[in-house]
């Protein structure tokens, strides 16, 4: 409320532990997360199921937008936005036909492939209306839009920087992990190669760059 004074289904008391891992609660590999607000249950799972699978422009949205009551400034000297990704992997069949793509085909890959469409357009938003200055290419069409002004010019409402590993064979040997093998690492409980997954992590750690993170130091 306004006031400040508490109502009954205020959700601002949850515990941050429970909050995390109701959002980490991926499907099939974890159970759901009971979370009480007011009198009531809910059971959550895994965010990234839904179009927040890359929640950054969700995020500056929470940040500035009235009914949030953050109402931060806007500007790119103001507000920088940084999308830490988990790794990307593109699983494109070559040999895919038609009559492949039964009920079970489709029942097992729509689902990525509407999570993998929602991490690309929130990542194309944020690059859009926010200036750009590190990132990989989104498709052949676009780029990775750091020199684009798009529809707001000069005038972007953020900075945002977007790290992620593509965690093909060719991803793996572009960040210099060619003895790496693609699938010991595309696997969420792939807890057996939590060393190869380091690796990984210290080879994008190597792309941050001081100076994008200067104005806001």
């Amino acid at each position: 409320r306004d006031d400040g004074s508490p109502r009954e289904n205020c959700n601002l008391d949850i515990p941050l532990w429970q909050l995390i891992r109701a959002s980490t609660a991926a499907p099939v590999f974890f159970p759901p997360e009971v979370v009480r607000v007011g009198k009531r249950e809910f059971i959550f799972v895994d965010g990234g199921i839904t179009m927040y699978n890359n929640p950054a422009f969700q995020a500056f949205l929470m940040a500035t937008v009235e009914p949030y009551q953050m109402k931060w400034m806007t500007g790119e000297d103001r507000l920088l936005l940084v999308s830490i990704g988990t790794g990307v992997n593109s699983r494109a069949n070559d040999n895919l036909a038609p009559g492949d793509m039964n009920i079970l085909y489709n029942a097992a890959s729509i689902p990525s492939a509407l999570m993998s469409a929602a991490l690309n357009e929130q990542d194309l938003l944020c690059r859009v209306f926010g200036r750009c200055l590190a990132g990989d290419v989104l498709d052949r069409e676009v780029g990775d839009l750091k020199i684009a002004k798009g529809p707001l010019g000069s005038n972007k409402l953020f900075t945002y920087v977007r790290y992620n590993a593509e965690l093909s064979q060719e991803g793996l040997r572009n960040l210099g992990l060619s003895g790496i093998e693609p699938q010991h690492v595309q696997r969420l409980d792939s807890t057996e190669y939590v060393d190869e997954l380091q690796q990984v992590g210290k080879a994008v750690a190597k792309r941050v760059q001081r100076e994008h993170f200067a104005k806001f130091a």
